[in-house]
């Protein structure tokens, strides 16, 4: 089958990046808008995620704690030929979980001291009874990661993922996505629904 859809990822700043918008296929999502932005620079991928929801909630207060329950922000990452892929999840409290697997079962978690190495900083722009909006931004060293090798240049670099919003925990749970997921049930560990990463 031949792919259509591509995460475009811009050179340089982010500010020239375009938003990609994140969808609802199992619905629930009504009043929640999520887009990200993504950028490289050298070996460094950048994300900006908008959100807008009901309500925000951001209860972790370690890495590798259970991020999906409060309001979160995900990019799945999978190097093209390999089976193991590396999931990052960042809670609005700045704290966020990354693993490394073939599949949802078995996965290995990075430790806190490396996660640190993310900067993640969330920017609060409207907080109240009726809904929430704010920007989560985050850097992601590919090479510490294992998704890009030294000296390797991102116009080599051939990256498939996909890029998810939920919240399990929230009073009304969601879960979005950028590209399709062919699932009855929300399921964000599915590389088979990846898609190319366009580094432009």
């Amino acid at each position: 089958m031949e792919e259509t859809m591509v995460i475009r990822v811009t050179g340089g700043s982010i500010e020239r990046a375009l938003p990609l918008p994140l969808h609802a296929p199992w619905g629930g999502a009504e009043d929640v808008e999520a887009s990200v932005r993504l950028s490289h620079e050298g070996r460094f991928l950048h994300l900006r995620y908008s959100i807008q929801e009901p309500q925000l909630r951001r209860m972790c207060t370690e890495h590798n704690q259970r991020v999906h329950t409060d309001s979160c922000m995900e990019i799945f990452l999978q190097r093209e030929g390999e089976d193991e892929y590396v999931n990052f999840e960042f809670s609005a409290s700045t704290k966020a979980l990354v693993g490394r697997g073939k599949a949802r079962e078995g996965r290995t978690l990075y430790p806190p001291f490396v996660i640190d190495q993310i900067p993640i900083t969330l920017t609060l722009l409207e907080n109240n009874n009726i809904r929430s909006r704010y920007r989560l931004d985050a850097a992601i060293d590919l090479v510490l990661f294992g998704l890009m090798k030294e000296g390797e240049t991102p116009s080599f670099l051939k990256l498939k993922g996909n890029i998810y919003k939920c919240g399990d925990g929230l009073k009304v749970p969601h879960y979005l996505c950028y590209a399709p997921v062919g699932t009855l049930k929300a399921d964000f560990h599915t590389p088979s629904y990846f898609v190319p990463l366009k580094f432009l």
